[in-house]
């Protein structure tokens, strides 16, 4: 199951994000924090403020605020002990993807928790179909199982994709090219590793569509997630190189690319699973 006392909301409450939060917030039973945005960057459908009715689409405790600058949200973040940071896609970045806009990229690189970056759509419940790309790692898997209590939330299906990244083998016989058979070695290890996710997803009554391609890992992700009926991308974030930042050399290629919605998680800090994952 999804864990969060405190989830904020940075937009309106009759923004995208503001009607997920929302409905975050009241399955969990979480406290929503409002941080309307300056410039109108994640207003809501026509730009306008909350209407008469927009209290009904939001939990009872709501706690608003202003935001100053990236530091000032970090702050606050820290201060009210936020789990969950929900953020709008801006009205007006047209074809760009969610993490190219300033504000969107500067918090993932700093935030130490989940990050959930929405679309325009009126309904919170659409996101019927997620998809996480994985490379089998340790935070992967944490990636993973957030999807997994995700998927149970909204009673979504989980497509799970491995790309394999290998060097071009030219044999020199034809019994050579022979003996690499119909599937290599490391896509036998691969779908063996994925075998161990996937239990997990049926042991949750997910349904998990595994996927293995081959190739360039940005290509082939970003090739899924725009082509395919992806509805959310669950990525995990678990870069170490100063350079390239929390989302490492793939993620940050991949999200240079794709503009579906995001749900980030970090490979450590605050965990939305609760006792269970801390314990795995």
């Amino acid at each position: 199951m999804l864990h969060a006392a405190h989830i904020l909301c940075l937009g309106s409450s009759t923004s995208a994000a503001g009607t997920q939060a929302a409905q975050l917030a009241r399955r969990t039973g979480a406290t929503l924090h409002v941080m309307p945005l300056p410039s109108g960057r994640a207003a809501g459908p026509t730009g306008s403020d909350p209407g008469p009715g927009a209290e009904a689409a939001v939990p009872a405790h709501v706690v608003e605020t202003q935001p100053r600058s990236v530091t000032a949200v970090l702050q606050y973040v820290g201060d009210a002990d936020i789990d969950l940071v929900v953020a709008d896609t801006p009205l007006d970045r047209g074809p760009v993807p969610p993490l190219a806009t300033d504000l969107t990229r500067a918090l993932t690189r700093r935030l130490d928790r989940p990050v959930f970056i929405v679309e325009r759509q009126d309904d919170p419940d659409a996101i019927q179909r997620l998809l996480v790309p994985t490379d089998l790692s340790v935070p992967a898997l944490r990636a993973f199982r957030h999807a997994v209590a995700l998927a149970r939330l909204y009673d979504a299906a989980i497509d799970v994709l491995h790309v394999i990244e290998s060097v071009p083998y030219v044999a020199l016989t034809p019994t050579d090219r022979l003996s690499l058979g119909a599937t290599t070695l490391s896509e036998r290890r691969g779908r063996r590793r994925l075998r161990a996710f996937l239990q997990e997803g049926e042991a949750a009554g997910v349904q998990v569509q595994p996927h293995i391609m081959r190739g360039a890992a940005a290509d082939q992700i970003s090739r899924f997630a725009n082509q395919g009926d992806v509805d959310l991308m669950v990525l995990s974030a678990h870069g170490s190189d100063a350079e390239e930042g929390p989302l490492g050399p793939v993620g940050t290629r991949v999200l240079g690319r794709v503009t579906r919605p995001l749900f980030l998680v970090r490979a450590s800090g605050p965990s939305l699973l609760g006792p269970p994952d801390d314990a795995a």
